[in-house]
């Protein structure tokens, strides 16, 4: 099946050369940003020697403009053009819900808040579906602290005594909707792909349970499921990592034991059609589509990068339907060897949930412990698009042309699938799915 290479040229190269010339206008920016620092004494919060460090450690920083050439790569300070706006205390971002936690950068050692409008829930589905995506588009101010601090910050807060629910899931397969239908209940704050999960799979996959990753776990969980003044009584918290970030289940669980943890899953051909049209919007992905007909060695680099375990990967892929079948097994690859490892994660069919809306619903909070008076509630999310404040809404891949593939390609996959230890592309089970 041949690439449209108009459409991927022009997603491509039309991103790229926006974020060049971002890049070029925020370096020029910088020089002169540098020299007025200076001039007026303004030092960048990350360089502060503990020495001179006053009891406000936290900078803000008023955006003037953001680019980002994919949302789904880590956001990070260079996507922004910044300038100094005031000194803080680092409380502030637990005093006020319109902040919310945007990203761990380990290279400067920050921790970097966005901050929207007073009374705006930066992590609710009515700003985007996805809480990285929101904060790129809502905030008004960075708010950067050095990680000590950011520790001090969340040792002040108390661990959860509501539960706390773990959502991993393949790409594409309906995890946005399960999320919303906890956000739903006006009693669960629901965090779909926080970016910070990332650097705790990643350090969890290098150091083990290491002191570090035992600090940043539990920073990271008291500061996600601490009350807001908007919901001071959660019944739980939702935390939805992003792919292969849901190794970060594991010291969760190790330190909090009775988090229970899932794993969405969909039929390989919905995911195959639906990855497709991710591609046109997100060109990280259509990046990996392309190099998937180059070499093994790219495409194994590629799921390296990513964190995912890369048994399988080293293989080129000659259409796009393949790639998507390819793509979605490799993830799923992580609830396997969380499974294998003895991990306490169960299974779920996107397709049984739709056909069992209420049921499903129920045995859903019945396993994570969520009073039953907030199903009808929760039912609420069926009734909408859970991407319908997105970049990924109905609307948009509506105006995308659907998939064609052929039989041959589908065998083509089967053969994939059963290398990779799966079943067919027909509707299949994972060992440890639950059942409605």
């Amino acid at each position: 099946m041949a690439i449209r290479p108009l459409d991927t040229a022009k997603l491509l190269i039309g991103r790229a050369t926006a974020k060049g010339i971002f890049l070029i206008l925020r370096f020029i920016w910088n020089i002169f940003q540098t020299i007025s620092w200076k001039m007026f004494g303004i030092q960048d919060v990350s360089k502060i020697s503990n020495a001179t460090k006053s009891k406000h450690v936290a900078q803000a920083l008023r955006i003037l403009a953001v680019n980002k050439f994919c949302y789904s790569l880590p956001p990070s300070l260079r996507d922004s053009i910044v300038s100094h706006d005031e000194y803080i205390n680092p409380d502030y971002v637990i005093n006020n819900d319109h902040v919310t936690l945007f990203f761990l950068d380990p290279h400067r050692d920050v921790a970097v808040f966005g901050e929207g409008r007073p009374g705006q829930l930066l992590w609710h589905s009515d700003c985007d579906s996805h809480i990285t995506n929101s904060l790129f588009k809502n905030s008004k101010r960075l708010i950067v602290m050095p990680m000590d601090e950011f520790h001090k910050v969340c040792a002040r807060l108390p661990d959860p005594n509501k539960p706390l629910v773990i959502l991993g899931n393949t790409a594409r397969c309906g995890s946005t909707l399960l999320t919303q239908i906890f956000e739903c209940t006006n009693k669960i704050m629901s965090y779909s792909e926080p970016k910070p999960l990332n650097n705790l799979a990643v350090l969890y996959k290098h150091q083990g349970m290491s002191a570090d990753v035992i600090q940043l776990t539990r920073s990271l969980v008291r500061m996600y499921a601490r009350p807001l003044k908007t919901m001071p009584n959660p019944e739980g918290c939702l935390l939805k990592p992003a792919g292969p970030a849901f190794l970060c289940a594991e010291p969760i669980c190790r330190i909090y034991p009775n988090t229970p943890t899932f794993y969405l899953y969909r039929n390989m051909d919905s995911t195959a059609k639906s990855l497709y049209k991710l591609s046109y919007v997100a060109p990280y992905i259509r990046l990996g589509y392309l190099l998937c007909r180059i070499h093994g060695d790219l495409v194994e680099a590629m799921f390296a990068s990513l964190q995912y375990p890369t048994k399988g990967t080293n293989r080129t892929v000659d259409n796009d339907y393949c790639c998507g079948v390819f793509i979605g097994a490799i993830t799923a690859n992580v609830y396997k060897m969380m499974r294998a490892n003895g991990g306490n994660v169960h299974g779920l069919v996107y397709e049984d949930l739709i056909q069992n809306k209420e049921s499903g619903t129920r045995a859903i909070f019945r396993a994570s412990g969520i009073p039953m008076n907030l199903v009808n509630d929760a039912l609420t999310a069926f009734t909408r698009d859970s991407q319908r404040n997105g970049i990924y809404s109905r609307e948009t891949f509506a105006r995308i042309k659907p998939l064609d593939y052929t039989m041959e390609d589908k065998l083509k996959s089967n053969k994939i699938l059963t290398e990779l230890g799966y079943p067919t592309i027909e509707p299949y089970r994972l060992e440890g799915t639950l059942t409605f």
